[in-house]
């Protein structure tokens, strides 16, 4: 039930990874230039309020390092590259192991 959970998170954060790669393609074909939408602006985007928040509940619990260089670095990075990596990395988190049993020389 767990792996199944971490499959269909995985899948989810693929498919959103995947329309805002072709949200950006599409705004940087019309703007014929590249443009990528940060992690933080899309966050902001959809709830404005809860950034803030979160940044107050880590310096708040002494968790500031994990504010300013871990998760700062994290959003400005493309929201595509945030959606799909955190995505693959749930779908291998979830997969399924192949039996070793009678399996001879195959690793």
């Amino acid at each position: 039930m767990i792996r199944f959970l971490f499959r269909l998170i995985g899948l989810v954060l693929i498919a959103v990874g995947f329309v805002a790669l072709v949200i950006d393609g599409t705004r940087s074909i019309a703007g014929q230039r590249l443009i990528t939408t940060s992690g933080a602006d899309s966050w902001r985007a959809i709830h404005p309020a809860s950034l803030g928040e979160v940044e107050k509940l880590l310096v708040a619990r002494d968790l500031g390092w994990l504010w300013d260089p871990g998760l700062l670095a994290v959003l400005a990075m493309p929201t595509a590259v945030i959606g799909l990596t955190l995505g693959a990395m749930m779908m291998l988190i979830g997969r399924r192991n192949e039996p070793q049993v009678g399996v001879i020389g195959r690793r």
